[in-house]
């Protein structure tokens, strides 16, 4: 026989009204689920399984109990014992019964727990003052009861059993009879019975002689006693029957299958059974749903879903914009039909005489091409018409004219990178490149860098290396001072470690890259690139693309791009945050979910992205990247974008992770005329 001697609180003593027949209450399917319909391309078919399945008779909050056994699954019966419920689930919510043992097994009659730790040495649990009997329901197998003590009916705390067999005559007759208060559910009883079967011992306490009798313990009597020979309860939650969308336990999970997934397929959320078309083609599919509960039993069901033809729809529509007169300008959108469809672009409302294609082209934009654009779309089963997209006619588009960045730079590979592009048939532009550090500092921005330095490269063209350390060191202080005021380029202090290059550069794409000096620490930096023309707003070269890699940070640390546009009546952008991209380009600490938002002077959002293929425009989206000389992201990347007709003024491009995620992300604005 095993004996142990244990250092711990005296053990409760267990002592030996309406009938409650004892249930399986088992899982199952409450009528079958109809066939459904869908149209091909079309919103999801929407089921609530709650509706089709059930634990049979449950209505009450169910607590499962997982031993190392397996999971014991009980409804609480809060309609005749609601003190007692209360109790025990003030218990189980606040992890008590976690990590504790059944300390009591007696054949043919209860197994009992909720009162010692599954320690060596064995611990009573902290208990809350005794709860008031409430004596109703028979002690019948399946149901829980809460232990007490000797002829005080009202001493009930943590302590609770199982009834193994029909314990009416005499439980409910003693002690002001115990109050059942919970019964099993599923097949949890099978769960129960395996503890019950378990090998029992009496126990010792140290220097007091009282047994814990008949203690269920694993292993073989001659085996040393462990914490893993005892029956432990790991956790006791609440949980639902069946799933909700919030995620959390539930007694039931749902799974299902498509014979055809490529017709449709099914996804979940909570109980709601979605069940979208593909779109590759026409065609039925069976679904095949099941449930299982937290003991492994199932149940099942299936239906089909027919996909049928349905008039053309629109996976992304044109997009408004303003035009210069006398520019190209094509617009177009992305129609599915399975079915053979012709189509017809309308200018407010009147057909266009030729325009029936997909995508439109005007060569040469004028003031009556301006208006509102439609493209109507039908086949056999109907017309689909686009949402209208405004073309507005401008005399000239707004200018981008300087990028700042603000971001975390550090060394080699991790520094911070800003790009431009001049455009132009030739030419020169005058421009200044600037890596601020200390000067943020006296704008009270913590973890500015101390030192930072810059080097300017040209890619492609006239080759060209520059770099600056101290920006009153190597660079002609008078062509600077003439410079800065007319590219609103800000003051920089005198002697201070801010960097600066200033120049005139010939039509090309450029690169700074900008970081700590030697030695020196990583930190915040602001990188700005000026256009310092003197006719900026009228010169032949325009700066059409600027670009910023830099660390995409949390908090006051996300990547945060600032741009203007000036002259002109609007400008159309392209704005950008890549993550995922740059993975496919090597770069190490790629942000993988990026995110942006464009904020006008005033704080106001003015466009936001996050995955960029969910774009309402992702056709012209497409289009104008290739036109820009924009790689297009891989098809469903969390890569974000946008396009933008603005007016002139100051915007800022704030770039953070989905989630709070951080890594190395790109910022891009593009020109698009």
């Amino acid at each position: 026989m095993k004996l142990q001697s244990f250092l711990a609180a005296a053990l409760a003593a267990f002592l030996f009204c309406s009938n409650l027949h004892s249930q399986t209450l088992q899982l199952k399917s409450t009528k079958a689920i109809e066939d459904q319909t869908a149209q091909i391309g079309g919103d999801p078919v929407e089921i609530d399984l709650s509706e089709f399945f059930e634990i049979d008779g449950v209505t009450g909050q169910i607590v499962e109990m997982k031993f190392d056994e397996g999971a014991v699954s009980i409804e609480m019966l809060s309609d005749v014992a609601p003190l007692n419920v209360e109790n025990f689930l003030s218990y189980v919510d606040d992890n008590t019964f976690d990590k504790t043992v059944i300390h009591r097994s007696i054949a043919d009659f209860v197994i009992q727990g909720g009162s010692f730790t599954a320690t060596l040495p064995i611990e009573s649990v902290v208990i809350r003052d005794p709860v008031v009997n409430e004596f109703s329901l028979s002690n019948l197998r399946g149901t829980l009861s809460m232990a007490k003590l000797p002829d005080q009916p009202d001493s009930a705390t943590s302590g609770y059993f199982i009834n193994m067999a029909d314990n009416s005559n005499i439980l409910d007759t003693q002690n002001g009879g115990f109050t059942v208060f919970a019964r099993v559910i599923g097949s949890g009883m099978d769960i129960a019975d395996a503890i019950h079967a378990i090998p029992t011992y009496t126990l010792t306490l140290d220097n007091s002689g009282y047994p814990y009798d008949d203690f269920p313990l694993g292993g073989n009597a001659s085996d040393d006693i462990t914490v893993d020979f005892m029956v432990e309860l790991e956790t006791a939650r609440r949980v639902t029957a069946l799933p909700n969308s919030d995620g959390s336990p539930s007694m039931v999970s749902f799974a299902a299958t498509s014979s055809a997934p490529e017709i449709a397929d099914a996804s979940f959320d909570g109980s709601m059974l979605f069940v979208a078309p593909g779109g590759a083609g026409l065609g039925s599919t069976t679904i095949v749903v099941t449930a299982t509960d937290t003991n492994g039993n199932e149940v099942s069901d299936e239906f089909v879903v027919e996909v049928q033809p349905v008039a053309p729809f629109f996976k992304s529509q044109p997009m408004p914009r303003a035009v210069e007169v006398g520019r190209p300008v094509t617009i177009s959108a992305e129609v599915e039909s399975v079915l053979a469809a012709t189509y017809h672009w309308n200018l407010d409302g009147s057909p266009i005489t030729g325009a029936t294609e997909p995508t439109y082209s005007i060569a040469s934009f004028s003031n009556s091409d301006a208006g509102e654009y439609t493209l109507s779309v039908t086949n056999s089963e109907g017309t689909s018409v686009s949402s209208p997209a405004l073309l507005i006619a401008i005399e000239a588009s707004a200018r981008l004219i300087n990028i700042s960045t603000r971001g975390i730079a550090r060394s080699g590979e991790s520094a911070m990178i800003v790009g431009y592009f001049l455009s132009g048939v030739s030419g020169e532009k005058e421009m200044i490149i600037r890596a601020i550090g200390p000067d943020l500092l006296n704008r009270e921005v913590e973890g500015a860098m101390l030192d930072p330095q810059i080097r300017l490269l040209s890619i492609g063209g006239d080759s060209v290396d520059l770099s600056n350390d101290n920006w009153g060191t190597g660079n002609d202080l008078d062509y600077l001072a003439e410079l800065m005021p007319r590219s609103g380029a800000s003051a920089v202090a005198e002697g201070s470690k801010d960097s600066v290059i200033v120049g005139s550069f010939p039509v090309s794409g450029y690169t700074a890259i900008v970081g700590p000096n030697i030695g020196e620490a990583d930190g915040i930096v602001l990188a700005e690139a000026f256009d310092a023309d003197e006719d900026r707003l009228n010169s032949d070269v325009r700066l059409v693309n600027i670009a910023t890699r830099a660390e995409v940070g949390i908090g006051e640390n996300v990547l945060i791009a600032g741009f203007w546009v000036l002259g002109g009546e609007k400008a159309n952008l392209l704005v950008r945050a890549l993550g995922p991209e740059l993975l496919d380009r090597d770069v190490q600490n790629a942000i993988s979910d990026i995110q942006l938002i464009v904020v006008d002077g005033v704080g106001n959002i003015v466009g936001e992205s996050d995955d960029w293929g969910d774009s309402l425009y992702k056709d012209t989206l497409i289009r104008e990247m290739i036109g820009a000389g924009a790689e297009v992201p891989n098809e469903g990347s969390k890569d974000a974008a946008t396009i933008l007709t603005l007016d002139p003024g100051g915007y800022s491009v704030v770039v953070s992770g989905v989630g709070g995620e951080t890594g190395v992300g790109l910022v891009e604005v593009f020109e698009i005329r």
